[in-house]
């Protein structure tokens, strides 16, 4: 099983390092609006830079991060299951940077769960799947990378995909991850106002005594506790949620989504944190 799953993951790092090389059949990924625009000559000059050190440029005389780039990946696990995932990758830094390691976990560690599932009495890999993904970039200025993966797994006999999310917030100027809690005042009622203002808006999206605890199930999925929302991402107009299958409702729902306007929490907010830049 060990070998099985090591495999996967250097295959999978393989494919990518590849991939991260030439940077064949990129796309360019504009800053802060998450969509592909069609021609990709000149977003870089165009959109907002965060300069980094120059012993982290990739390219040498250009010291800026200037945009995210997606790379393709594929591969095959045992005999019937493939994977095809796009992974985003900041442009202006070297594959091996921390900001670039970060962003490529995901993916990695959702293959390598791809791998185990499919594996009967931890030796047998049986029966057919896939698993695609991609990622939607939310915002990328001068302090923050945010970035949310979608996830889909198909396997044999199943009647529909099981949606995966994750989420990635990066500051860039130490590298390190930022969670939901480090966005907000310590010590402010933050879950509280962030588990009300999702519940409302989950309710205008799937319609009311959609949401379990309105009649149905429990409400331990929104209950005002941090690591109900840990995934999450940011725009520049306010906190974007999102939810594991079954956290919030049924199954059907898929990983629901909620926004919440910077504008109702801005006092909550730590105004010299990671987002206070982004206050109206």
């Amino acid at each position: 099983m060990t070998g099985f799953r090591l495999s996967v993951v250097l295959l999978a790092v393989m494919v990518l390092g590849s991939s991260c090389a030439g940077h064949d059949g990129r796309q360019m990924v504009a800053n802060g609006v998450g969509f592909t625009p069609e021609q990709t000559v000149g977003v870089v000059e165009e959109a907002p830079a965060h300069s980094v050190a120059a012993d982290r440029a990739r390219v040498e005389g250009r010291n800026t991060i200037g945009s995210v780039v997606t790379e393709m990946i594929s591969g095959s696990v045992g005999a019937d299951a493939s994977y095809e995932i796009s992974t985003p990758q900041l442009d202006g830094v070297w594959e091996d940077d921390p900001l670039n390691v970060a962003l490529r976990k995901p993916v990695l560690s959702e293959i390598a769960r791809f791998a185990d599932d499919l594996v009967v009495d931890e030796e047998v890999p049986v029966g057919e799947g896939l698993l695609t993904g991609e990622a939607m970039v939310h915002l990328l200025d001068d302090r923050v990378l945010s970035v949310v993966y979608d996830f889909e797994v198909v396997s044999g006999g199943a009647a529909r995909p099981v949606e995966v999310v994750w989420s990635v917030l990066l500051d860039l100027d130490s590298s390190a991850p930022v969670g939901i809690g480090d966005l907000f005042l310590a010590g402010s009622p933050w879950p509280e106002m962030v588990a009300f203002l999702a519940r409302q808006d989950l309710k205008t999206r799937l319609g009311e005594g959609a949401l379990w605890g309105e009649g149905v199930g429990d409400g331990t999925g929104l209950e005002a506790a941090e690591e109900n929302f840990r995934l999450f991402g940011v725009t520049t107009t306010g906190l974007v949620l999102r939810f594991e299958r079954y956290q919030v409702g049924p199954g059907t729902y898929g990983a629901p989504e909620a926004t919440i306007p910077w504008s109702s929490l801005a006092r909550l907010v730590d105004p010299f944190g990671p987002v206070g830049h982004l206050l109206p």
